[in-house]
Order: C-alpha cells, then structure tokens, then sequence
C-alpha cells in the first residue's frame, strides 16, 4: 500500500489525493450537467460545499454509532472514576474520529434538500445532476481506501498483501482488493446514470435509482470485506442494513412517483 507520498520533502495522503481529485471532478461533473437545467456555477459550487459540510457531520456520526457500545463503556468509567475532561476528549476522537461512507451519503443528500430549498432551486433536476457524479467520486474514494489501506478485503489467495497500510489489520495478509472492485462497480454506475441523464430517462428520480443499484452493488460487496469493526448484527454488517433500507425506500418512491406521473396522464 502507499498511503503517503513525498513530494518535494512534503508527506502527502494518497488517500486526500483521491478524495480531492474526486471531489473536483464530481463539482465539473455536476456543473456541466447542470447548464441543461440552467444552474449557475455558483449553485452547483455552493451546494456542493454545503452538501460536503453533511457528508462530513453525518459520516463521522455514523461512525460514532457504530461504536455505541464502546462508548458508552467509556463514558460510564468516566465519569465513575472522575477522569481530567481531557479523556473526554479522548473518547469521542477515538469513537467519532473516522468516518462512514454511508454516513456521509445520508448526511450529504439531506443538507443538498435543504440548501435546494433554501436557494429555490428544483430538488429533482439538482439531485440527477449529482446523482451521475456521486458514484465518479466514490470511485476515487475507493481507489484512496485500497492505497491507503482502509475498507479492506477478506483474506484471499487472489489479492495483495499490504506492509504499512494504516489500519494495521490489514498488514502482512494476502487480501482481496474490494476496493478497487468497488471502484470499478462506480464507474460503472457512473456510465450508466451519465446515459440514462443524457436519455431524459427516470428525469427527476436518477438520485434513487442510484441508491437501489449501489445499495445492492454494497450489499454483496460487504461479503468480500473484513472490517468487522464497523459492527455485525444478526449476521450482517451495518452497511448491509442500511444497503437493504435505501433499496427498499428507493424501489418504494419510484413506484409512487411512477404512479403519480401516471395517474397525471390518464388525468
């Protein structure tokens, strides 16, 4: 793995690197595909930061969740031995320091609903444009996991064996690069949103066809990973769960909004 390149005696994160360059060509992408609705370049800009500013509240939140237990534990011993509020501190670093991608999505599409509706902009042309380009930067998010050693795979003679990744789990066992396949399978998505966009096909309603093709994608995905730290319940991880929620929503709300389109017709 390389999770930090030098660069003119600067250590960098691979794993930055990846996530900006994803960020920009998810802001390109979106603005480009916005001029057909004629949103300015600053609507797309500034809904792109507001929606990055609860991506990055509701993944860390996730995150936090997931270690519900944990810190409860951590709490009760707290405030039972009367620890320096510097452990405090401590513990919600510890617990709330990383991140869900999950989380991140949630958090990033209610913040987009309401800076939509605080700007007046239409939530449905505003979430087909960001739809096509959620999945190109998950994409350079998941090949910033595989260089830095996060979200890995299961241990598989197929794969790579990582040294000095930097969750230290992953190191010294051969394992299925899952996130390179999940990069592939966003591209994927990508391609397929980017034509449906072009098509006018599922105008208005391509934000929840994302989330039952990537939550199913995810779903099955979970299978070939080994981060068992993010929680198992009843035998599946969280992102199973909630992969199994966004579908059924997903497919609940299409439904409705294909009947309404349709009762419109008749009518």
């Amino acid at each position: 793995m390389l999770p930090i390149i030098n660069l003119f005696s600067i250590e960098i994160s691979t794993y930055g690197i990846c996530t900006s360059l994803g960020l920009i060509l998810m802001f390109f992408t979106a603005f480009l595909l916005g001029r057909r609705f004629k949103f300015r370049f600053e609507d797309i800009l500034f809904g792109e930061l507001v929606s990055l500013l609860g991506a990055f509240l509701g993944a860390h939140l996730l995150y936090g969740i997931t270690n519900a237990d944990k810190i409860y534990i951590s709490l009760e011993k707290f405030f039972r031995l009367h620890q320096d509020i510097g452990k405090l501190w401590e513990i919600f670093y510890l617990y709330f320091g990383g991140m869900v991608f999950y989380g991140g999505l949630l958090g990033g599409l209610l913040f987009g609903v309401i800076y939509c509706k605080i700007r007046r902009l239409d939530v449905g042309d505003f979430s087909d444009c960001f739809a096509v380009a959620i999945p190109l930067f998950h994409s350079f998010g998941r090949l910033g996991c595989f260089l830095s050693g996060c979200c890995y795979g299961i241990e598989s003679p197929f794969g790579f064996t990582a040294h000095n990744a930097i969750v230290d789990t992953c190191n010294g066992v051969n394992r299925f690069p899952v996130q390179l396949l999940e990069s592939g399978i966003n591209l994927v998505i990508f391609a397929v949103l980017l034509l449906l966009f072009h098509k006018r096909i599922f105008s208005k309603k391509l934000i929840y066809l994302y989330l039952i093709i990537y939550g199913t994608a995810r779903f099955f995905l979970e299978f070939l990973r080994d981060d068992a730290y993010r929680g198992i319940y009843f035998g599946l991880s969280t992102s199973q769960w909630i992969s199994i929620v966004l579908v059924v929503v997903g497919i609940i709300i299409l439904i409705k909004k294909n009947n309404k389109n349709r009762n419109n017709i008749d009518s």
